[in-house]
């Protein structure tokens, strides 16, 4: 899944108002935020492959981020964090949170997310069906969005960034250098999760000062 994830950032807000958005944010999509940082690196891989299905245009190759062993141990890592800090309920609002982001991705993903590091691939295949998808994650941003009542500049910027570079995602093809050039396709995905990010903090920020 891709925006859907805010969308659980969004929800949780509503349910706990002390956590700042941008956090919540950066929690629910650390394993993606991980996963494009080992591909720079090239302890993982996410190439670009020719589909008619926009969700299949990415031949991933996720061994340790996005496996569920993975998703565990840097949960834990951010639940530790937050304990350290003396911010116990923060630890675990925040850790379920990152781990969420496995199993959401487990409905949408085919047979390539693993249990153990590369190992038992699993994934239910909602992504075969790219419109209801492409529908599904639409609405649940939507509905967390509208579920955060107090809104300004920053979280109007921030909903139409999202859509629009969702929408981009599966209705328009790739330009051709970023086809043919991985390290790029990877510093788009990690600059645009990055500006989310920003809006959301900046959102907060404004919100705080009002």
């Amino acid at each position: 899944m891709f925006i859907g994830h805010y969308g659980l950032g969004y929800v949780v807000k509503k349910k706990a108002p002390e956590l700042p958005l941008w956090l919540l944010f950066a929690s629910v999509q650390l394993l993606d935020l991980v996963a494009f940082t080992f591909v720079l690196f090239g302890i993982e891989k996410a190439s670009y492959n020719p589909s008619d299905n926009p969700f299949f245009r990415n031949q991933l190759d996720l061994p340790f981020s996005h496996s569920l062993l993975g998703a565990i141990i840097i949960s834990l890592i951010v639940f530790i964090i937050f304990w350290i800090k003396d911010k116990k309920r923060w630890a675990w609002i925040l850790g379920l949170c990152v781990l969420s982001h496995w199993f959401i991705d487990l409905i949408v993903h085919i047979n390539d997310l693993p249990i153990l590091f590369g190992k038992y691939k699993v994934g239910l295949g909602l992504w075969n069906f790219p419109y209801l998808t492409y529908a599904i994650e639409i609405l649940f941003v939507l509905i967390g969005w509208l579920l955060v009542r107090k809104r300004n500049v920053f979280s109007y910027v921030l909903l139409f960034l999202m859509i629009a570079s969702f929408s981009g995602m599966i209705f328009s093809d790739e330009p051709e250098i970023m086809k043919h050039n991985d390290y790029l396709r990877t510093s788009v995905v990690l600059i645009s999760n990055g500006l989310f990010i920003l809006l959301a903090y900046l959102s907060d920020r404004k919100l705080k000062n009002e």
